[in-house]
């Protein structure tokens, strides 16, 4: 049970700090006035579905599940994303910090191919990386090294992302890793939000 009681605190700790950065910063940049108009801007709506490795396979823990937004500006050369995360089972118990998260991804993209793909540096309320994207950015991979306790039970997060624009859908895979072993997956499943107008109001009946 202590042994228990030491990991759950020090994936606590790297959640916050993770979530919320320096105190009085927040997780976002500061900035002064309203971001400059970017060329486009996606919202992706959806939710987050939880595993977690042990015995040798994967196994579904619900009460880790989450609802989450995604606020994407994308610049030439540059996307900005805010993710807005919410456990809201009955059953969470803390253990990955506050039920409600907010986190900040600046990913900068290459200005030429190398072997077909763009090459990416991150830098993020989780930690910095690097990765890459085909030039369509219809699949992105991205590794992040966690910022947080080398007593920690991950110091790595791997993304997997698919867009499917056409469907208007995004299917993503986050693990949680330490070195190579493998300890949490989640599986994200998004809707996606652009900006449109409106002839009539969209008032519900």
């Amino acid at each position: 049970m202590k042994n228990r009681r030491v990991v759950f605190l020090s994936v606590l700790v790297v959640s916050c700090a993770a979530a919320c950065g320096p105190a009085g910063r927040g997780a976002v940049p500061l900035r002064e006035g309203p971001a400059r108009a970017p060329d486009q801007t996606l919202v992706w709506i959806g939710f987050g579905e939880a595993e977690r490795f042990e015995g040798g396979s994967w196994v579904r823990h619900p009460e880790l599940d989450y609802e989450f937004s995604v606020e994407q500006r994308r610049y030439e050369g540059r996307w900005e994303s805010v993710k807005q995360l919410r456990r809201l089972h009955p059953g969470y118990d803390g253990v990955a910090g506050p039920r409600e998260q907010t986190y900040f991804f600046g990913i900068d993209w290459a200005s030429t191919e190398a072997n077909g793909r763009l090459a990416a540096s991150v830098q993020s309320s989780l930690g910095s990386g690097e990765g890459y994207s085909d030039p369509e950015f219809r699949v992105a991979s991205l590794t992040l090294h966690a910022d947080g306790s080398a007593f920690a039970p991950f110091d790595t997060y791997r993304i997997e992302q698919n867009y499917a624009y056409a469907r208007g859908t995004l299917t993503e895979t986050v693990s949680l890793e330490k070195g190579s072993a493998p300890w949490v997956r989640n599986r994200e499943a998004a809707t996606l939000f652009a900006a449109q107008s409106l002839a009539t109001p969209a008032a519900p009946r």
